[in-house]
């Protein structure tokens, strides 16, 4: 949960902030996902579930409606160097 995170300044993080901060579980400058960014650019880390979780909450949307607009507007989007990651934290989505 953000309050228990340090948010380290000049990290982009999703908006808005009331939405997602709950989805927040860290940093990283090893992001595993495949943008291209510069070596050890220090990126937010969200939860996927949380995220799709936040979306529901937030707008009143069915589990499909947030994964679709999660997939698409959010985990989709190249939005430069800073662009946030996310992590399934289900043990099951989790690939060696």
């Amino acid at each position: 949960m953000v309050e228990s995170i340090q948010i380290p300044d000049g990290v982009l993080l999703l908006e808005p902030r009331d939405t997602y901060d709950k989805a927040l579980i860290g940093f990283t400058t090893t992001p595993q996902d495949h943008w291209p960014r510069e070596t050890n650019t220090l990126v937010a880390i969200y939860s996927v579930e949380k995220c799709i979780e936040a979306l529901m909450e937030a707008e009143g949307w069915d589990y499909d409606e947030s994964v679709e607009w999660f997939e698409f507007n959010t985990s989709g989007a190249w939005v430069g160097e800073g662009t946030p990651t996310f992590q399934s934290e289900d043990p099951e989505d989790i690939t060696d």
